[in-house]
């Protein structure tokens, strides 16, 4: 009975319960065996959110207050440590609250959101307050008031005392994991919209890939926008609370016209009703909010009804195909989606059930849901690859595709990413060489990545700073007009281009398939194959054609890894590493065996530019002393260890020259005028005592420091 409803082979059923252990296995491993109920932050994170009074004097936690429970505004107040570094803040979120806060009687910062599409709610908003060592032991008091009308909401939550660095990583890294799971789900979305504007036979394929690749799309944002990453990066705040209202709305009738599709009816009047209720709902929430003044927060049931329409509408489309076919005998269904169906359904009650015992799985609602997206849309892909297998029986692109896609499930490393798809690439297509070229942006392409046939010389460092006028442009040219370069015969080919020729001949190629490298309509370089079977280059093409999106999406996963790496090694005003660097180095790297010296340095008078010339005055005076020293030292070795602190490890051969460094580096601070405070070691044979180096050159430095402030009348003494 069950073979006959559903259609499953005994290989369809193990590939269920592989999806669904895969499923489970990895939902067990996330909630017991990782470190996503660890709340500690990186660096230097104090959590902040203890031992708060009311007005009442009753003492609080802060983290999960809401003003509505104190009738729509809460005042609370608590003592700062005794000790405030430079560079340390309060940092909270808040949640369709104004906030107020004061240091002593001092008004320090305000927030007032106003209002947006949807109202006056915004949802999540990030504060960062800074501190200096003067407000050690005064109190700070914080009012909270809701933004709404009818005095409810208004929260706070991840209260900490650290740098806005620290707590934006603290933060970030809470929500790794379902940032992560967002943008897969919105890069597999976008492939599938690109597949259906890479494929040529639109009305061959297996079901409606434009309506589904939109729907994934609008449900990646959503999940991307509903992480809070996006909005850390950005600072935005009323964009993703207007996407977290209506996004899910639009999803609704491309959802349905994926399901028509994949029906045996296929009865468009679903699409229509779909459609029509869509409009309808959309209209009368936007209408309520912009000519009543309703806020949004208080049409939750028309936001629901609509989500219920759409239940429905999907539950009666299937029932009906389900009458439809057990009429006539014909299979129910596409096996693959159901699997992917029923993964989905269970990562959507998981959520539901998280949400009803109050406990917020990685810091953040819908991850299950995330994760049930994931193998929605993975088995979704793995039915498209094997109706695209079917359609180019030549090759066996089915193993081909589903090992490209698996590297982009688990590009965890993008570089491995990309050298694997190159490798099978090269392998799968009986080709000499497989390789991606890149634009460098000064107008030449370097051959960055490639793989080579055994007994076949590599040429990566023989094709560097390959020039785009004369040589490039011919191509691109070509690719503009058919999206592939086929070569057949390069000695033909000659005669299109002898520049292209000169770089193609030495390298023993006789015909070869590229194709660009493009993203949002720009290109970012080529990759393709050399000597590839003849035959088989007009498909070869094709799969070129399709994998331009894997690989471009690679790249972008390799800058964006880069630009998150420099992020939590670099200061961004400087461009000298941070402290977490330094702690990583003298882990990993430092050689306590060989002649090094030590620096601390510490800018005098930057308090005084501060409040005097601005803050702009005081980030002008650490940029040139920090450049200072890494003129002298090497960007490598400088460190900023605070906000107007450095420190310097660098090898010397003696301390001669050491001293010598030293002393040029302090006349270029003091010919930029400016002043800094500076302790120094060497330790010429190399010494294992290191953090006693470090301690005596953060001594000297405060000796010096005293030296320069003694008789003068400065708050920073």
């Amino acid at each position: 009975m069950h073979r006959k409803l559903w259609g499953m082979s005994g290989a369809r059923l193990i590939l269920f319960g592989v999806y669904m252990t895969a499923f489970l296995l990895l939902a067990a491993y996330l909630v017991f065996f990782t470190d996503m109920w660890d709340r500690k932050a990186a660096g230097d994170a104090v959590d902040f959110s203890q031992d708060w009074l009311t007005g009442s004097n009753v003492p609080v936690n802060i983290d999960g207050i809401e003003a509505g429970d104190f009738g729509g505004r809460v005042l609370l107040r608590k003592q700062l440590p005794d000790q405030i570094a430079y560079g340390e803040a309060l940092c909270f979120i808040t949640n369709n609250a104004r906030v107020t806060v004061w240091i002593g009687d001092q008004t320090i910062y305000c927030f007032e959101p106003g209002t947006n599409l949807t109202g006056a709610g915004y949802e999540y908003a990030y504060h960062t307050v800074g501190l200096s060592p003067k407000d050690s032991w005064k109190t700070v008091r914080v009012e909270l008031e809701t933004v709404f009308a009818t005095n409810d909401g208004g929260g706070v939550e991840e209260t900490f005392l650290c740098s806005a660095e620290n707590y934006i990583r603290l933060l970030i890294g809470e929500r790794l994991l379902p940032f992560f799971l967002s943008l897969l789900v919105l890069f597999f979305g976008l492939l599938l919209v690109a597949a259906f504007f890479c494929i040529p036979k639109k009305t061959a394929m297996p079901y409606n890939v434009a309506a589904l690749g939109v729907c994934i799309v609008l449900f990646g944002v959503w999940c991307l926008a509903d992480t809070g990453v996006p909005q850390l990066m950005t600072g935005d705040i009323h964009v993703y609370r207007v996407m977290d209202y209506l996004l899910l709305h639009l999803a609704e009738y491309p959802i349905v016209c994926f399901l028509v599709s994949t029906t045996q009816q296929k009865r468009r009047i679903y699409q229509y009703v779909m459609f029509a209720l869509s409009a309808f709902f959309i209209s009368l929430l936007l209408g309520l909010r912009c000519f009543a003044g309703i806020d949004m927060h208080l049409l939750k049931p028309v936001i629901y009804a609509s989500y219920f329409s759409c239940i429905v509408v999907i539950g009666a489309l299937e029932a009906d195909d389900f009458r439809y076919c057990r009429s006539r005998g014909l299979r129910v269904g596409i096996d693959d989606l159901f699997v992917g169906g029923v993964c989905l359904a269970l990562g959507g009650l998981l959520d539901v059930v998280s949400y009803l015992l109050g406990f917020h799985f990685l810091n953040s609602d819908g991850n299950f849901l995330r994760l049930g997206l994931c193998a929605f849309v993975v088995s979704v892909m793995l039915q498209f690859l094997r109706w695209w297998s079917g359609e180019h029986t030549a090759i066996n692109r089915d193993r081909f595709i589903n090992r490209i896609l698996q590297y982009a499930v688990s590009a965890n490393d993008p570089e491995a990413g990309i050298n694997a798809v190159l490798e099978s690439l090269g392998t799968d297509l009986h080709a000499d060489r497989a390789y991606v070229f890149e634009d460098m942006g000064d107008g030449t392409f370097d051959n960055t990545y490639e793989w080579c046939r055994a007994g076949v010389s590599a040429e990566i460092e023989n094709l560097k700073g390959l020039p785009y006028e004369g040589t490039v442009d011919v191509w691109y040219d070509e690719y503009k007009r058919s999206k592939h370069v086929l070569i057949y015969d390069l000695e033909a080919y000659r005669g299109v281009s002898e520049n292209m020729y000169q770089v193609l001949k030495p390298q023993g190629i006789r015909s070869l398939v590229t194709g660009p490298l493009e993203m949002n309509g720009k290109f970012m370089g080529f990759f393709g194959v050399d000597n590839p079977p003849v035959e088989s280059m007009m498909e070869i093409a094709e799969i070129i054609g399709l994998l331009s999106y894997f690989l471009s999406q690679l790249l972008l996963q390799r800058e964006e890894q880069k630009r998150l790496v420099r992020y939590s090694y670099y200061d961004a005003m400087t461009g000298c590493k941070n402290r977490r660097a330094l702690g990583e180095y003298e882990k990993n790297h430092f050689d306590p065996t060989r002649p090094y010296g030590f620096i601390m340095c510490d800018i005098n008078g930057l308090k005084a530019a501060n409040d005097t010339y601005g803050h702009d005055a005081g980030d002008a005076m650490i940029i040139d002393v920090s450049g200072s020293l890494a003129e002298v030292f090497g960007l490598e070795n400088v460190y900023r260890m605070g906000g107007d602190e450095f420190a310097v490890c660098a090898y010397r051969a003696d301390e001669a020259a050491f001293r010598a460094d030293l002393e040029r580096a302090r006349a270029l601070i003091v010919g930029k005028g400016r002043s800094a405070a500076i302790g120094a070691v060497f330790r010429p044979g190399g010494a294992a005592d290191y953090e006693a180096a470090k301690a005596e050159a953060d001594q000297l430095m405060y000796e010096d420091k005293r030296r320069y402030y003694q008789g003068r009348n400065d708050r920073r003494r």
